[in-house]
């Protein structure tokens, strides 16, 4: 008998003469499949998971394309210093190293034939460069300041003393800065899965990878793919219940019980851990629980932001482009357009991917999934299509072939994407680790919660729902044996 095997034994002895504890995991997501792993590495078995749909990974969604994966959730792993990084070190699926600004200083500005300077384009760049730097001396150096201002409250002033320095506060020019603020205004929001308007400057001080390098590392063409089969992989199939859409858990007797959508019942359960979404305890947090739960943690869940960066991949029978980053720069007042349309608006960068070369892939963040996501793809195809033809003064650019994509505001187990600081969050001085607060009944937790916005410092991140996910397991073992 191993020491870990000893030290379990001793554990469950003392919670029961009779019985060792039994748990159940709500999500095979990332945070639930790595609740369970920690499980496994301390010799526990007796837990089962329920996930509502027929795979695992949940907002980690790989897609097979050609010889690898279409990452429709999690593509990158933020910071170095921790397990999810070693594992897909381990695993050999780590790719290049990603600058955060990295669209904007590489990325090739396309306007057609709209009168552009390019000395204006430059004046842009030179302007925004300092400015998320400054908004981190800001946020850290006047608390008062970093609870009161949103991103684009400090953008807006920062924007306006641009424009009248620029003489430009009218006219054509103030078009073309106002576009040139929407790939500016995109990295914030694909970065954070926020409107910015909404997203408070506490987001920079309560965020933290470890890493303060202001880099991501991007995974390969298998990427999470093999990060989710491992982690799958080393769970027993009798634990693991998919198509298992959980209705209700009834924490009110001295055991909990799950009932399932179709009306069936599992009970006797002693911990349950929910890796839930955010967007989905929005939705349901008020008829998943019963008792309902208390009204500090139903605050929380409704304070705390939760937002969609998203990705929409275009496959496309031929090649039209040349770089590998592409800004499409509709200005209002060209082109015949008197002012942006406002789908077009949302594709503010176009990323191709390496492996896969007749693939333009869009990211559309803050307002955009909530728009994208109820056009149907013809709509959708006519309207890219129009938006390239217009930039590359090429009538002849086809259309893409194919459209891939998910809708993550229109399924309601997800909502969104993952979680930020919203300004009203902020006000009310909720910090995302009050999520993580079980609820207990006789000093024990009965519900816990796990899942990236649960995580103190690096929610949003598939990194902070793997550490989640162990940080659950541990108070299970913390309370065996109270």
């Amino acid at each position: 008998m191993t020491c870990v095997q000893l030290f379990l034994l001793l554990l469950f002895s003392s919670y029961a003469a009779s019985e060792e504890p039994k748990v159940a995991i709500i999500g095979a997501g990332i945070a639930g499949l790595s609740t369970a792993n920690r499980f496994l590495e301390k010799g526990f078995t007796n837990f089962e998971i329920f996930e509502a749909l027929d795979r695992a990974g949940g907002r980690i969604w790989p897609v097979k394309y050609e010889d690898g994966y279409l990452q429709h959730g999690a593509q990158f792993i933020n910071g170095d210093k921790n397990p999810l990084y070693r594992l897909a070190e381990k695993l050999g699926v780590l790719g290049d190293v990603v600058h955060d600004f990295e669209h904007i200083d590489q990325g090739k500005f396309l306007y057609g034939d709209c009168k552009v300077d390019e000395k204006d384009i430059s004046a842009f760049r030179r302007f925004v460069a300092p400015l998320d730097l400054n908004y981190h001396e800001v946020a850290f150096a006047n608390d008062a300041r970093s609870y009161d201002e949103t991103v684009k409250s400090m953008f807006d002033r920062d924007f306006n003393a641009f424009l009248k320095r620029q003489n430009a506060t009218t006219g054509h020019r103030r078009n073309v800065f106002n576009a040139l603020t929407q790939p500016y205004r995109s990295y914030f929001e694909f970065e954070y899965a926020a409107k910015w308007e909404d997203l408070s400057l506490r987001a920079i001080t309560e965020w933290d990878d470890l890493d303060g390098q202001l880099v991501s590392y991007n995974t390969d063409k298998l990427g999470y793919k093999a990060i989710i089969d491992y982690l799958r992989d080393q769970i027993p199939r009798e634990n693991l219940h998919f198509g298992h859409r959980v209705k209700n858990i009834d924490y009110s007797g001295a055991k909990t019980v799950i009932t399932l959508e179709n009306g069936t019942t599992f009970g006797g359960f002693d911990f349950v851990i929910v890796t839930a979404s955010l967007g989905h305890l929005k939705k349901y947090a008020r008829t998943l629980f019963t008792p309902t739960l208390p009204k500090k943690k139903l605050e929380a869940i409704d304070k705390i932001g939760l937002g969609t960066s998203a990705k929409v991949f275009f496959e496309f029978g031929e090649q039209f482009w040349s770089d590998d980053v592409i800004i499409p720069l509709p200005v209002a007042g060209c082109s015949g357009r008197k002012a942006v349309d406002a789908v077009q608006q949302e594709f503010t960068t176009f990323h191709t991917i390496p492996w896969a070369s007749n693939i333009l892939m869009a990211w559309i963040a803050g307002p955009g999934p909530e728009i994208v996501d109820v056009i149907d793809d013809d709509h959708l195809s006519a309207t890219v299509t129009n938006l390239f033809r217009s930039v590359y003064q090429n009538q002849s650019i086809p259309a893409p072939t194919k459209i891939i994509r998910n809708r993550w505001t229109q399924n309601d187990l997800f909502a969104g994407s993952y979680s930020y600081v919203s300004y009203a969050q902020a006000q009310a001085k909720i910090k995302h680790a009050d999520l993580s607060i079980p609820v207990s009944r006789n000093r024990r937790p009965r519900i816990q919660f796990a899942g990236e916005a649960t995580h103190h410092r690096i929610f949003q991140t598939a990194v902070g729902a793997f550490l989640t996910g162990r940080r659950e397991a541990d108070r299970v073992f913390d309370n065996i044996n109270l």
